[in-house]
């Protein structure tokens, strides 16, 4: 029987079909008396992941990366994108889009440029509260407004996949650590502490840690659709249209009520009292319905994001295990990998066969994303996938890197590691050994507390820096426990001011990208806990929880200090006694190798 893998090499990209759709769009313009229509990446949930029939902006434009946004006029259009995505989109969009990289110009410059007056369309479901607000801001006192309307995409994509909901199931508290109860009644005092009445959350992954939950209702994320409001004593309400959900939650029914996710907006106009919403992420929609009956809005944070983020000890407990797992698997992948001729396999061979191998693992239930498996000039494109058009023979004198991770039921795992085929040149060695700088510093670092992503982000590009080199994506994103690989609040990016607290899994991933030739990144989890340095818990600092050799082969020593040196032979030593004697025999001796001190 043929395997049905976890991630498909068809290209999802349908640029051919984009000029045409979007001159329909463009018609909508005209019929619905709009100026311009804003269409983000983004689901009602707000969600980075989403599923086939929310994917409107690589419909319309054949982007398909996780972070965009177009905006249409009558005439142009525009779609901005970060760092990671300029070549991709480049590739995969066509004129007339023009693709923009939103820290040179923003939204708002493109649109004071591009539109004298009129009104904007935006799907108010699609769209969060602080983001439709910025806009408006932005444009006050001037002759254009932003208006909701209809969803213009789904008027003319006529052949949109519809919304299917699987089977959820119910989450153990021996791997959870609270049950659902406990967890409520803990929410329910965060919330006394803001004096709500009520909370709403939108978010799939909170409502999934919060209720002890996990699904498949998105491709590699472990969530289910929903929606759901808890009121202060603890009691909940939960709108989702999976009737499946029901058998998951048997045993709550004291406190939890399930209704049809039609009833979500009849329940919002009808809450008494104050109503904490998370401004970043609730829809617009859902704030204005609560606003129109006299609600009394907070404004604030969903109040699941930082307990779900602060692991306690049973899910630490289950990540060091999983990670240790997870190392084996990717042991005996770098061996596969380093047993093979040159010229031997190409990239989507790379990504079968790490599937192939963690899926021998009784807890693995997912890949945690797309495995990026990309050679030569493709590792230059941050996020790359591969697909049956691009894929590429891996030749002698490659650089070789692949990120890919894991949803296992006792954990989510996120590694990158950059891999020598054959000799490499100085500069790609230098330009790997500053990275690796990079990753070492973060390591070692111990800091106080209160410090957030922005205060240390520059540790991991200083050596880029000195040559006048950096990378255009974060250092760090969290990651959740059997849930979202990218999980909010914390990161470590020049952007984020979110407190580092104890518990926070975070990834620690320096890069450095040369358009055309190469690619590099390396890849860590790291776990925020108390230092044991300063007084009165006053410092924290990182365990590392990934243990995979990093190639020596690619590292120039000369560029090392001996703090450094020290670091990566610590590592690696760890790394040898770790997987020594869980490795198959040829395996091993491919450790031995790779993990001798520099």
């Amino acid at each position: 029987m043929k395997t049905a893998f976890f991630q498909s090499f068809e290209d999802p990209s349908d640029r051919e079909e984009t000029p045409c759709r979007l001159s329909a769009i463009q018609e909508e313009l005209t019929k619905n008396k709009l100026s311009g229509y804003v269409v983000p990446h983004s689901d009602v949930h707000q969600g980075e992941y989403i599923a086939a029939c929310d994917e409107r902006l690589s419909w319309l434009t054949g982007f398909t990366g996780s972070a965009g946004i177009c905006f249409v006029s009558k005439e142009k259009a525009g779609i901005f994108v970060d760092g990671r995505y300029g070549i991709q989109a480049k590739k995969q969009t066509k004129s007339p889009f023009e693709v923009i990289h939103w820290n040179k110009q923003n939204i708002v410059q493109w649109i004071k440029k591009n539109i004298v007056k009129g009104k904007i369309g935006f799907d108010p479901w699609l769209h969060s509260y602080t983001e439709i607000a910025t806009l408006r801001n932005a444009f006050t006192n001037s002759s254009i407004s932003f208006t909701p309307s209809n969803n213009l995409i789904d008027r003319v994509w006529l052949d949109r996949p519809t919304k299917i909901s699987k089977q959820a199931i119910s989450y153990p508290v021996k791997l959870a650590g609270l049950s659902a109860k406990d967890k409520c009644r803990q929410i329910a005092k965060v919330m006394e502490l803001k004096e709500a009445d009520s909370a709403v959350i939108t978010l799939p992954d909170s409502i999934a840690w919060l209720l002890n939950l996990r699904g498949n209702d998105v491709i590699h994320n472990p969530i289910v659709h929903a929606f759901l409001i808890i009121h202060s004593e603890g009691n909940i309400e939960l709108f989702c249209n999976n009737n499946l959900i029901i058998n998951s939650i048997s045993g709550l029914e004291s406190f939890i009520k399930v209704f049809p996710l039609e009833n979500f907006e009849m329940s919002l106009s009808e809450l008494n009292g104050s109503v904490l919403v998370d401004e970043a992420t609730v829809p617009f929609a859902a704030a204005t319905i609560l606003q129109n009956n006299g609600g009394e809005i907070i404004l604030g944070e969903d109040p699941i994001i930082l307990p779900k983020a602060c692991k306690n000890k049973v899910e630490l407990e289950n990540a060091r295990i999983c990670h240790e797992r997870d190392a084996i698997h990717m042991c005996e992948f770098l061996s596969w990998i380093d047993r093979r001729d040159e010229n031997e396999i190409d990239e989507i061979d790379v990504v079968i066969e790490l599937e192939n191998i963690r899926r021998k693992d009784k807890n693995l239930k997912e890949i945690s994303f797309d495995t990026i498996a990309a050679s030569g000039p493709n590792a230059a494109l941050p996020h790359y996938r591969v697909n049956y058009s691009s894929n590429r023979k891996i030749k002698k004198g490659d650089v070789l890197l692949v990120d890919s991770g894991g949803q296992y039921l006792d954990g989510t795992t996120d590694i990158t590691r950059t891999i020598a085929i054959g000799k490499q040149s100085e500069d790609v060695k230098n330009a790997f050994t500053r990275v690796l700088k990079g990753l070492i510093s973060i390591s070692m670092l111990k800091f106080p507390s209160g410090t957030s992503g922005r205060d240390i982000d520059a540790f991991a590009r200083a050596s880029l820096w000195q040559l006048g080199q950096d990378y255009a994506h974060g250092t760090g994103h969290g990651v959740g426990h059997y849930l979202s690989v990218h999980e909010g609040p914390q990161r470590i990016s020049k952007f984020s001011g979110i407190e580092f607290k104890e518990g926070m899994i975070i990834s620690n991933e320096p890069g450095f990208y040369e358009e055309g030739r190469f690619g590099i990144r390396i890849e860590n989890l790291i776990l925020v806990q108390t230092s044991k340095v300063g007084s009165n818990n006053s410092f924290l600092e990182f365990e590392t929880l990934t243990f995979v050799p990093i190639d020596s082969r690619l590292i120039s020593i000369n560029l090392l200090d001996n703090n450094e040196r020290e670091w990566i032979n610590n590592y690696h030593k760890q790394c040898w006694q770790r997987a020594k004697d869980q490795v198959t025999v040829p395996t091993r001796a491919w450790l031995k190798t790779m993990t001798k001190p520099l």
